[in-house]
């Protein structure tokens, strides 16, 4: 792998980083071509946040999809700029495999205090080469940027109905104070949002489950995924935006 953090690469470079605002400034997601429909709720693989809070996606537990932190400083942060600048990263572009169906794909979005911009790699592979290449390195590179800050722990979840099944082998309560024909969004997207001294219960009950507890509340049991908001993130509708 490309060492594109190296110090000696750090200088400052024409496309700058915000140092403000709520949302976040880098973006990495990573597509599967054959998706179930509950990864439509998924968490990003990566952001990081103007303030040098970076979170990536970690192993689920349970039913509950977790991230780590790790902080970064104003210099590190601009040296991942300088990683993207490098990688071709502020210039929009999709580098296309044509020849596969339902590939993956990687989308990386990434802000300036210029614009916007968004690279898409189809069928991403690590062992590629060229402007494909720079852009699959600097997506594994950017992972080890600043320094390990624990478990991001939300003060906010959405507790999401991903779908409903006759499986009887593990069926628990219902976990929540709302029933789900209840839930915003039914019956396409139930979703609700849980804070305050109601998140630490459900994410209790919810670490303990698998993806084959089912949730009694009317007639079927229904599945359940439990997911932490981000700090930009307000409502279910920002899940899937």
């Amino acid at each position: 792998m490309l060492l594109i953090f190296a110090p000696a690469a750090c200088g400052r470079h024409a496309e700058q980083p915000p140092t403000a605002g709520d949302q976040p400034i880098l973006v990495i997601e990573n597509y599967s071509g054959l998706a179930p429909a509950a990864e439509r709720f998924a968490l990003p693989g990566y952001v990081l946040l103007a303030d040098g809070t970076a979170l990536s996606r970690a192993e689920d537990q349970g039913i509950v999809l977790s991230a780590t932190r790790r902080r970064l400083s104003t210099d590190q942060i601009h040296e991942v700029y300088g990683g993207a600048a490098r990688a071709n990263l502020f210039r929009s572009h999709e580098y296309r495999q044509d020849a596969i169906l339902d590939a993956s794909a990687m989308v990386i979005r990434i802000t300036s205090t210029k614009g916007s911009y968004q690279t898409v790699v189809v069928q991403p592979d690590t062992r590629e080469g060229g402007a494909r290449g720079r852009v699959v390195d600097f997506a594994s590179g950017v992972l080890e940027a600043g320094s390990p800050d624990g478990v991001y722990a939300p003060d906010r979840v959405a507790a999401i109905v991903v779908g409903d099944s006759d499986d009887t082998a593990d069926v628990r309560p219902w976990p929540l104070a709302v029933p789900a024909d209840k839930m915003p969004g039914f019956p396409a997207r139930p979703c609700l949002i849980v804070s305050g001294a109601g998140v630490r219960p459900l994410l209790d009950g919810a670490r303990t489950a698998t993806f084959h507890t089912r949730w009694s509340s009317g007639d079927r049991p229904l599945s359940l995924r439990v997911r932490p908001l981000l700090p930009y993130e307000h409502d279910c509708a920002d899940l899937t935006s």
